[in-house]
C-alpha cells in the first residue's frame, strides 16, 4: 500500500466533514460569539457584564484592522500587478503531475506567507487559479478545491515571517498595550516596555528557523499526497472561471486585462490634461519616494537590523513596490478598487471578532481557559500546552495582533512563573495563532472570493496540513524549548 494512501483516505474524510458541516464564516462568528458569550457566564459574569464586555471590546482592534487592511490590500495589489502575473503564469507551467501541481502552490504560498501573510494569501489564490488553469489547458486533471486548499497554507506560516503580529507588536515599545507591564516587569533584564523586544529574538530564534524549515519541506508533499485518484472525485477548474482567465490572457498574455488597469486602449494616451495627469507615470513615481523614504530611514538610517522591521515600515514598503508596480495613479486607484472588494468581508466581521476578544479579556474567560492549560504544565509540556492553548484562542480571535493583546499577558506570566525565557510566550502566541487558520476560515475570505469557491471546499484539506504543523511544531517546540528548560 502506497504511503500516500492513508493520508488521501484521510483528506477525504476531512473533505466530506468539511462539505456537511463547516459554515458560512459570517455564520461562524455568530456561533462563536455565542459560544464565548456563554462561556463568559458560565464563569460567572452576569448576562449584563458579558454584554458589556462584547461592547467595550468591540471597537478595540480598529488600529489593527486598518493596519492588516492595508496590507491586504498591497499585497493583493502587488500579486495581480502586470509583472508579477506573469511571472506567477510563467511558473506556474512547471508543475508536471497532480501531485507537483499541489506540492507546488503550497510552496510558493507559504514563500509568499513568510513574507506577508496578505501577500502568502493573495499569492496562494492566484497560484491555485494559475495552476489549475494550466493542468486544462495541458489535459492534466487536477482538484481545484485541494490547489485553493494548498494556496491556503501561507497562513498557517505567516505568523514566523516578516510580518508576524505578536513579533512586531514587541518590537515596538509605542504598540506594547499598557496591560503587558505588569506580566513583562517579572523579566527585568528584558527592559521590554522602554526598549521593545528585538524580533532577532522571535523570528530569528532557531526553534522558529527549523520549525519553518521543517513545514516548508514536510506540508508541500503532505497536500500534495491529498489529491484524489478517481476522476469522479476531482472538481476542476470551472468552466467560467477558465474563459475569463483565457480571454485576459488572449488579451494580455500575461493574466492582466490592461485596458481596464488603464481606462484607455493599450497604446493611447488621454486625450485631456487631466488624463495626461492621470496616467502620468513620473507622478506615480515621484509619490512613491514618500514611502521608499519612510522604509530607508527606519531600516537604514535609523534601523537596528532585523529589530527595526515595524508594521507599519512593512507597510510602507508594500506601498511602494504597488506603486511602482502599478506606475500610474489611475492604474493603482483602480487596483485599489478593485482590491477592496476582498477586504470587505474581514473588515465586516472584525468587529464581531473584537467583540469576542472583549468577551474573552473583559471577563474572567481567557484566564479560565489559560489557566487551565498553565496548572497542568510544566517547563518540559508549556511548550506543547501553550500551543494548544492559543490555537484554541485563535479560533475565537483569529486576529494574530488581537489575541496577542488578549492572551499574551496571560502566557508571559505563566512562562515567567515556570522560570523560561520571554521569547517562550511570544514564540508559542506564533505557532498557537498560525496553526489553527487552517480550520478557522476569516482569513480565508479573500482566498476564496478569488477562487470562487466555499469555505467548506478547502477546510477538510487545510485540517489535515494542520495536523501535519501540529507534529512538526509540537515537536521543534519541546526539543529546543522545553527539554533545555526542564
Amino acid at each position: 500500500m502506497a504511503i500516500t494512501d492513508p493520508i488521501r483516505r484521510l483528506g477525504g474524510i476531512f473533505a466530506e466533514l468539511s462539505l456537511r458541516y463547516v459554515p458560512n464564516p459570517y455564520v461562524l462568528v455568530i456561533l462563536l460569539t455565542v459560544i464565548a458569550f456563554g462561556g463568559a457566564i458560565a464563569v460567572g459574569s452576569s448576562p449584563t457584564e458579558a454584554m458589556t464586555a462584547w461592547t467595550g471590546g468591540v471597537w478595540t482592534l480598529l488600529g489593527f484592522m486598518a493596519a492588516f487592511a492595508v496590507t491586504l490590500m498591497m499585497g493583493d495589489a502587488i500579486a495581480k500587478s502586470p509583472a508579477v502575473t506573469r511571472f506567477l503564469a510563467r511558473i506556474a507551467k512547471l508543475p508536471s503531475s497532480p501531485f507537483t501541481a499541489v506540492a507546488f502552490v503550497s510552496f510558493v504560498g507559504m514563500i509568499a506567507g513568510l513574507i506577508s501573510w496578505g501577500l502568502g494569501l493573495i499569492v496562494g489564490a492566484v497560484m491555485a487559479k494559475q495552476v489549475a488553469y494550466q493542468g486544462r489547458e495541458k489535459g492534466m486533471n487536477l482538484h481545484y478545491p485541494l490547489l485553493a486548499a494548498a494556496g491556503y497554507t501561507a497562513l498557517m506560516i505567516w505568523h514566523s515571517g516578516l510580518t508576524t503580529s505578536s513579533g512586531l507588536i514587541m518590537a515596538d515599545p509605542a504598540l506594547i498595550p499598557p496591560t503587558f507591564e505588569a506580566a513583562l516587569a517579572q523579566f527585568p533584564n528584558e527592559n521590554v516596555m522602554e526598549n521593545g523586544f528585538s524580533l532577532g529574538k522571535t523570528i530569528g530564534h532557531p526553534v522558529n528557523l527549523v520549525t519553518v524549515g521543517l513545514m516548508l519541506v514536510v506540508i508541500p508533499p503532505l497536500m500534495g499526497a491529498l489529491h484524489p485518484k478517481d476522476d469522479d472525485e476531482i472538481k476542476t477548474l470551472p468552466d467560467k472561471v477558465y474563459r475569463q482567465m483565457a480571454g485576459d490572457k488572449a488579451s494580455t498574455d500575461g493574466g492582466v486585462a490592461e485596458e481596464s488597469k488603464t481606462g484607455v486602449a493599450p497604446g493611447l494616451a488621454g486625450t485631456t490634461f487631466a488624463d495626461k495627469l492621470n496616467n502620468s507615470k513620473i507622478i506615480g513615481l515621484v509619490i512613491a519616494l514618500f514611502p521608499l523614504y519612510y522604509v530607508i530611514n527606519a531600516w537604514i538610517i535609523n534601523g537596528q537590523g532585523i529589530s527595526s522591521l515595524t508594521l507599519n515600515s512593512i507597510n510602507a514598503m508594500f506601498i511602494f513596490l504597488a506603486m511602482i508596480l502599478w506606475v500610474t495613479p489611475k492604474r493603482i486607484v483602480q487596483q485599489m478598487d478593485e482590491s477592496v472588494e476582498n477586504v470587505g468581508g474581514i473588515i465586516f466581521q472584525f468587529p464581531f471578532y473584537a467583540g469576542i476578544s472583549g468577551l474573552l479579556t473583559g471577563t474572567a474567560l481567557t484566564a479560565t481557559i489559560a489557566n487551565f492549560f498553565a496548572s497542568i504544565a510544566t517547563p518540559t509540556t508549556w511548550p506543547v500546552i501553550g500551543l494548544i492553548s492559543a490555537g484554541i484562542v485563535n479560533i475565537f480571535v483569529p486576529s494574530g495582533g488581537g489575541q496577542w493583546v488578549a492572551q499574551g499577558p496571560i502566557l508571559l506570566d505563566t512562562t515567567a512563573q515556570l522560570g523560561m525565557p520571554l521569547e517562550t510566550a511570544i514564540l508559542i502566541e506564533m505557532m498557537g495563532d498560525q496553526l489553527t487558520n487552517m480550520v478557522q476560515p476569516f482569513w480565508a475570505l479573500p482566498l476564496l472570493a478569488l477562487a470562487n469557491l466555499r469555505a467548506r471546499d478547502i477546510i477538510g484539506y487545510s485540517t489535515v496540513a494542520m495536523v501535519g504543523g501540529f507534529i512538526i511544531m509540537a515537536i521543534t517546540m519541546t526539543v529546543m524549548l522545553g527539554l533545555p528548560a526542564a
